[in-house]
């Protein structure tokens, strides 16, 4: 009888040793795998990795080499779970034959971005036009006019690690899938969705567009960087940061309204809450009633809201003021407008609440208003410079292109140029 025992032991352990070593096997070809297949657009290298029994894979130690921008992000570790080893043994069939797995979830820790690096920097190009967002992001703040690298810096952060943890569980039965999303910058903000998915048979349905959403719930929750960003802008308007607030308020009423928009007086104070408390906002709906994304396009905004049961809340407490105003065709004409006014700097400064900077052409004759900006000039002979504009004297202009070495100047004669746009 011992060694029956003695044997179901020892079968037991080599079973087991076996299990592991086809695991860490298995798990070895399918990273080197997806290194393989990234390497035409970046480079993978990592220190080691490990596997466990109860259906996990961890990789420890991460960079990914960004050649096109010559930038390198770090990453401690990336764990993969499955519900049990042999889920996570037979993962990669599951997917290649369309089949989606019961359960994943993808565990990401310490994703390191330097600021000083050029991914970073790239958000401070000035020749990229800022986006809406950006734009009402950064009202009332100064001549600043996207938070790229360096107003991050002045900010206080050197450089963004983060966190993100994406998970599933899928009931086939039902043909419905729930998801969870958490994405964790620290010293700065976390984003947490949840929600579902249903008419889900396979990985197919997501290619057809057949899957049909239902409750989502969006939660941010600010971790210092809302009271970090009003320091700063504060400071670089000159003015206290509950006058910086204010003033700030003023110009999203100002620029929404631009658009003919003009939101609930709830919203407003709901936004102002969250920026006096750096605190917690939160939205939930319900969107399984609509038959796909594109009827979203046929609903008047506070019709929408009803229908799929739109609740906000700060803090924890529901704001009941969420309806919208909407002049449609305000909307669609500054949207689609194509006309461009020459304005001189001061002018441009009274409106600039709703100006969404970006090169706009003007006259030859008027670009002595506009000393210090950023242009770009096309001559008569074809060549083209873009740099900032230094007026020499009547007849001739510069444009100073500055380089990491140093800058160069370009002298135009004036009635060399053929045609000028001014970045404003």
């Amino acid at each position: 009888m011992k060694k029956i025992f003695l044997v179901l032991f020892v079968l037991t352990v080599l079973t087991l040793a076996a299990l592991k070593g086809s695991l860490w096997y298995l798990t070895e070809q399918f990273i080197e795998h997806q290194v393989a297949q990234a390497k035409p657009f970046v480079q993978i290298s990592y220190k080691d990795f490990e596997t466990s029994l109860a259906g996990s894979a961890t990789v420890h130690k991460l960079k990914v080499y960004i050649p096109s921008v010559d930038e390198s992000i770090r990453i401690d570790s990336i764990k993969f779970t499955a519900p049990n080893l042999i889920s996570l043994l037979t993962i990669d069939s599951q997917l290649q034959n369309g089949q989606l797995p019961e359960a994943l979830s993808l565990i990401v820790k310490g994703i390191s971005i330097s600021l000083n690096g050029k991914i970073m920097q790239l958000l401070d190009n000035p020749d990229v036009e800022p986006s809406q967002v950006e734009v009402f992001s950064t009202l009332a703040c100064g001549d600043v006019y996207r938070i790229g690298s360096q107003a991050l810096s002045k900010m206080g952060y050197d450089e963004l690690v983060s966190d993100l943890v994406l998970s599933y569980q899928y009931q086939s039965n039902l043909k419905k899938l729930s998801y969870i999303i958490q994405y964790h910058i620290n010293d700065m903000t976390n984003f947490n969705i949840t929600g579902d998915l249903s008419g889900i048979s396979s990985l197919n349905d997501f290619k057809k567009g057949t899957v049909q959403p239902g409750k989502l719930i969006v939660e941010i929750i600010d971790d210092s960087y809302i009271e970090r960003k009003n320091r700063f802008c504060a400071n670089e308007e000159k003015l206290e940061v509950a006058d910086y607030i204010n003033k700030h308020l003023t110009q999203v009423n100002e620029y929404l309204a631009s658009f003919g928009i003009k939101p609930e007086e709830g919203l407003l104070n709901a936004y102002k809450k969250v920026l006096q408390t750096s605190g917690a906002i939160s939205f939930e709906a319900d969107l399984s009633k609509l038959n796909g994304l594109q009827e979203i396009q046929t609903f008047m905004p506070n019709d929408l809201i009803q229908f799929i049961r739109l609740k906000l809340y700060v803090d924890g407490k529901r704001i009941n003021e969420i309806s919208i105003d909407i002049d449609k065709d305000k909307l669609a004409e500054v949207t689609t407008s194509d006309e461009i006014k020459l304005e001189t700097p001061d002018q441009i400064e009274k409106k600039k609440a709703i100006i969404i900077k970006k090169y706009r052409p003007v006259a030859v004759a008027s670009l002595k208003n506009f000393k210090g900006y950023r242009v770009k000039i096309a001559t008569v002979k074809g060549k083209h410079y873009k740099g900032t504009l230094n007026i020499r004297d009547a007849y001739y202009i510069e444009v100073i292109d500055r380089m990491r070495s140093g800058n160069i100047t370009y002298p135009v004669h004036i009635d060399d140029i053929k045609s000028a746009e001014v970045f404003f």
